[in-house]
């Protein structure tokens, strides 16, 4: 097998079709993210970003989309706002991870969210987390069925608060797709207000990321979509969703609601009202992302098994990023925990950087 990179907007029709047939062909890929129109729209925004060619005798059968840095170490393409990673090949086509990165000409490749069924990036992972999603595969009443016997509550109080909003405001009505850009603009506008309320990083502060959210919207067709659905009561915006989807699977990027609202949990109603439309919309699948917001675990059917680590071919970085995960555990459950925080947090930023390049 030969191994190369190209630059993300250089791919020949050609590839971009062999990209789709392994990614369509694969369960575990059934992911917008694994799309190539996503790469493509990162691309468009982004100067750094490069494909892994994994070839054989001239025709490629698999693909690494990522991010380099000036120090040669990639990171998976679109973090922090890709929420499914991997290499996008088949399950019978035996690969390295070493091999691949050496082929891109990349010193490491560093992941945070990396889909656990791909065998060979097993010995590489540092900690495991989970993406929730809805199953909505037999359709909106079985799995309202299925959420109620575990969530009764939840979903009472849910139904309670739509009555409530529709006596006082008026009617609950979903927009399944909007392609209005006063919608988009209210949808970044409400999540940098809520970045502000909470004190969290902006992560829509610079202009490539609206952009890249742009580009997404821009692409409409049955293999990938950029969808923003909007919740309204009566006349007025109450939340809205940016989603990705691929086929029947919809993926949750970017949730806002009004606070002006708040009462109802407009954010929470926008997801009843898109899984109640999935039957005629053929979404079989909504995955919610990793994260600890808590309507997660009401929604939910499951969880999809995620990763964060890093292939390291250097051996300095490997052994310091080891010392850096056994000196954080033992801070954490060190009984001089607090006197000794000062002190490690200088050398977590220093073995953080280290580790990074």
């Amino acid at each position: 097998m030969n191994v190369r990179s190209v630059a993300g907007d250089r791919l020949t029709p050609e590839q971009i079709a062999a990209w789709s047939e392994v990614q369509g062909s694969e369960p575990s890929l059934d992911n917008p993210f694994f799309r190539p129109e996503f790469t493509q729209a990162v691309a468009a925004v982004r100067r750094d970003v490069e494909v892994g060619l994994l070839e054989e005798d001239g025709k490629a059968i698999g693909f690494f989309p990522y991010q380099r840095d000036p120090h040669g170490v990639g990171s998976a393409v679109g973090r922090p706002y890709a929420d499914f990673q991997g290499l996008i090949v088949g399950s019978d086509i035996p690969w390295d991870p070493p091999e691949i990165l050496r082929g891109c000409g990349l010193a490491a490749w560093h992941f945070d969210r990396l889909i656990t069924c791909q065998k060979p990036f097993r010995p590489y992972p540092w900690v495991t987390n989970s993406s929730p999603y809805l199953d909505l595969s037999a359709g909106w009443e079985a799995y309202l069925a299925a959420q109620v016997k575990e969530h009764k509550t939840s979903f009472a109080n849910l139904a309670r608060k739509r009555r409530t909003a529709e006596k006082r405001v008026g009617e609950v009505r979903l927009e399944y797709h909007s392609a209005d850009n006063r919608v988009f603009a209210t949808l970044v506008d409400w999540k940098r207000q809520q970045f502000r309320r909470t004190k969290v990083p902006d992560v829509l502060s610079s202009l490539w990321q609206t952009d890249l959210l742009e580009h997404v919207l821009g692409r409409q067709n049955e293999a990938f979509a950029g969808v923003l659905s909007s919740l309204y009561i009566g006349d007025h915006l109450a939340a809205i969703v940016l989603s990705i989807r691929s086929r029947g699977t919809l993926h949750s990027w970017f949730t806002a609601y009004s606070p002006k609202f708040a009462e109802f949990s407009p954010g929470l109603l926008v997801w009843v009202e898109l899984a109640k439309a999935s039957d005629g919309l053929g979404i079989r699948r909504i995955e919610l992302g990793e994260g600890p917001e808590s309507y997660k675990s009401t929604f939910k059917s499951g969880s999809a098994p995620l990763a964060e680590g890093s292939v390291d071919l250097r051996p300095i970085p490997r052994v310091l990023r080891r010392m850096w995960r056994r000196t954080r555990r033992w801070v954490k459950l060190s009984p001089l925990g607090k006197p000794l925080e000062r002190p490690a947090r200088v050398y977590f930023r220093i073995c953080n950087w280290l580790t990074k390049r």
